[in-house]
């Protein structure tokens, strides 16, 4: 990418010059976003919008006609739909990647066996956010459907309209369990980790990167997205590390 950038014209006049550069960003990795704008806005002058929302909502947006500039879905699925809604929109990478885990208030007992033929009897309700839109709950329904506990399970689901309400849910005592991303549980005071769900059983949860317009000051946000600082506080919430073959240039 930094080739590209020094191969462009900082100088050529634009009616977009002075145009803040809008991010929509899925909520589990908001306020990584949120931060490197605000260091952003410190270093270069440029104005950073930053909307975050679920992935299905920010997708919606985006087909409405919404002003953005780059796109951060919480799936491959949703940054897919993106790039078909747009002749200008290209994928840039891969920002972060992220692994399921299943919370409950500190009390809960053992650790989940997710070797057993059916899912804790204990578990009456379940938060997870909603399988029919939003990636946590996919990722979770097909995880629970290669484990073999998804029949069981589904009337027991409570959905959510995004993984930060999954995790209230379970921080408000109104569901026994959730799952949630583990980037989540930082942030979280009053849950504890009782089971990580193995990769294998969903899709690699990863956060692509689609730019949808393309000018100077967008190219050098997506430049700090990609830098060392960005990549270091993704691994201190927890984050998994992308591929370079995949990562942001």
């Amino acid at each position: 990418m930094a080739s590209l950038l020094a191969a462009c014209d900082r100088g050529e006049a634009s009616e977009d010059r002075n145009a803040p550069v809008v991010v929509l960003v899925a909520s589990s990795l908001g306020e990584i976003v949120e931060e490197v704008a605000t260091r952003f806005e410190a270093s270069t002058g440029t104005e950073v919008r930053v909307h975050v929302a679920g992935s299905s909502t920010l997708g919606r947006q985006v087909f409405a006609g919404a002003g953005g500039d780059i796109c951060i879905p919480a799936d491959r699925k949703w940054a897919e739909l993106v790039l078909r809604s747009s002749p200008t929109a290209s994928l840039v990478g891969h920002l972060a990647g992220n692994r399921l885990v299943v919370v409950g208030l500190d009390g809960v007992d053992a650790m989940i066996d997710f070797d057993d033929a059916i899912p804790p009897a204990d578990w009456r309700r379940v938060a997870v956010a909603d399988p029919g839109h939003v990636p946590a709950g996919r990722y979770a329904r097909a995880a629970f459907e290669s484990i073999g506990w998804w029949e069981p399970l589904e009337p027991r689901v409570v959905p959510a309209i995004d993984v930060r309400a999954a995790l209230r849910l379970v921080e408000l005592g109104a569901t026994d369990v959730g799952v949630v991303y583990a980037t989540d549980v930082h942030a979280a005071t009053s849950v504890g980790v009782h089971g990580e769900i193995a990769p294998e059983h969903h899709d690699p949860i990863v956060y692509p990167v689609v730019r949808l317009e393309a000018r100077p000051e967008v190219d050098a946000f997506l430049e700090a997205l990609g830098d060392d600082s960005t990549r270091k506080l993704l691994e201190s919430r927890g984050f998994r590390t992308i591929d370079s073959t995949e990562a942001l240039p």
